[in-house]
Parts: C-alpha cells; sequence; structure tokens
C-alpha cells in the first residue's frame, strides 16, 4: 500500500502539560509517526507569549520545507492561528475568513492545494469558536467559502481541525456532515483523559485518477503524546493500491 499520512494537532500554543514550550516534540511525533502533511491549531510565534520567528521551521523541520500561515491574531513580528506544513509542495494556499462578529477572537481557515503523489489533494485546516452561536455562523460561512473556490480539476477535499463541539446530535455536526463524509475517530479532549471529540476530520471524494482506497482517522494516546498538549492528536491517512 501507498500512504499519506496528515496530523491534526491542537498544540496549545506548544506548550506542553509540563509548562515547557518546545516545538521539537512536536517534530519529532511528526518524524516518528511519518507524517507527510501536519494541520496545527493554536500555532504561536508572538513574542510576546513565548513565540520565536523560527518556530515554524521548529516544527516543521527540513523534512516539510512547505508551510501555509494562517494568522487570527499578529503582534509586532508574530501571530497565531493555524498552519499547514507539507512534505509536498503548495502550490495554492488560501486564507478564509470565518470571523461572525467583530467582538469575538477572529477565526480563520487555512486551504492548501497540495501536489501529492497521487495528484493534486485539497487540505483545510480550521479551530472554530467556543460559543455554539458563532460556531454555527464559522461553519456556514466554511462551506460557503470551500464551495465558492472552484478548482479546474475536481480534487478529494480534507477539512480537519478543532471544531469545539461535544455535544451529539448537533445542528452543526448535521450541517457539516450534510457536506462532506465524517471519518469517525476517537475522543480527543482533555488529553490526560479524553472525555470530548473535539477534533474531527471530514472528506469530499472526487473524479480522481487514483482514488484512495481508505480513509482513516486514528487518535494517538500514551503517557508521552497525552502531554504535549491539552487535545490529543489525530492520525489521517489515506491509502492506495501499489501500482
Amino acid at each position: 500500500m501507498s500512504r499519506l499520512r496528515f496530523l491534526c494537532f491542537n498544540i496549545h500554543g506548544g506548550r506542553s502539560l509540563d509548562g515547557q514550550r518546545d516545538l521539537r516534540r512536536i517534530h519529532q511525533l511528526m518524524e516518528r509517526m511519518e507524517i507527510d502533511v501536519g494541520v496545527i491549531q493554536e500555532m504561536e510565534t508572538r513574542p510576546g507569549r513565548g513565540g520565536l520567528v523560527d518556530d515554524v521551521q521548529k516544527l516543521a523541520g527540513p523534512e516539510r520545507p512547505y508551510h501555509l500561515a494562517c494568522p487570527s491574531m499578529v503582534e509586532a513580528e508574530g501571530w497565531y492561528g493555524n498552519l499547514i506544513v507539507s512534505h509536498y509542495p503548495i502550490v495554492r494556499g488560501l486564507i478564509h475568513n470565518l470571523e461572525t462578529h467583530p467582538s469575538m477572537e477572529p477565526r480563520m481557515a487555512a486551504d492548501a492545494l497540495i501536489q501529492g503523489p497521487h495528484g493534486n489533494i485539497r487540505v483545510i485546516g480550521t479551530h472554530l469558536s467556543l460559543s455554539i452561536y458563532e460556531r454555527k455562523s464559522e461553519a456556514r460561512n466554511l462551506i460557503r467559502l470551500i464551495k465558492a473556490v472552484e478548482e479546474e480539476v475536481k480534487t478529494p477535499l480534507l477539512l480537519m481541525g478543532d471544531i469545539n463541539e461535544w455535544q451529539r446530535p448537533s445542528a452543526l455536526l448535521r450541517f457539516l456532515d450534510g457536506h462532506l463524509t465524517p471519518v469517525p475517530c476517537k475522543a480527543t479532549f482533555p488529553s490526560v483523559c479524553p472525555l470530548l471529540r473535539l477534533d474531527r476530520v471530514w472528506y469530499e471524494a472526487a473524479k480522481y485518477p487514483a482514488p484512495p482506497i481508505n480513509i482513516t482517522a486514528q487518535r494517538l494516546y500514551d503517557k508521552d503524546i497525552r502531554r504535549l498538549s491539552d487535545h490529543l492528536p489525530v492520525v489521517v491517512e489515506l491509502a492506495w493500491p501499489e501500482n
């Protein structure tokens, strides 16, 4: 089997539960899990919050030289928000503003078209609000903005991130499930004793020269991983038959 692996992870600003901030631990996790594309939430590079200008390179490493930064807040030389890092070229990058009320924390979505080994794949990472009313509006904006971007060639689409929705059933999840196909995954929050499915994945198939035959989302959970953040990471894997 040929595989493409994604890491969906709210990294809590890079600060582990032991109070230390060390993005090399996230890089080491991606290396250990053979991650091709990292889809990161709560990336922090603001100096006033402990960030550094080279934090993206520290997290991605030389193995993932292609980056799409998606700031939701900017301070001096740094920013905070979503990030996509990739082993494969990002041939088109967009930032979608999902904001519905100017008094709330801005919410954004990173939208990367990645030139993978089996053709292009569209990867969207986001982090929705804690407020249920804001989340609903943001989700509607997200789907509208996704559909407003028409690729010349229809490609598979992956949407993933911290959706902040723990209720089931929920109108928000029914709305997203009505537009995209959910990929089942276990609870990810809080990391030390996961009870809530905040981090979620959806997929949209397309006419594709080599469609994947299997799509899975696996929560990572061991004594070291669960201390990296207040969320657990999710590995999303697309598999193709060997030629």
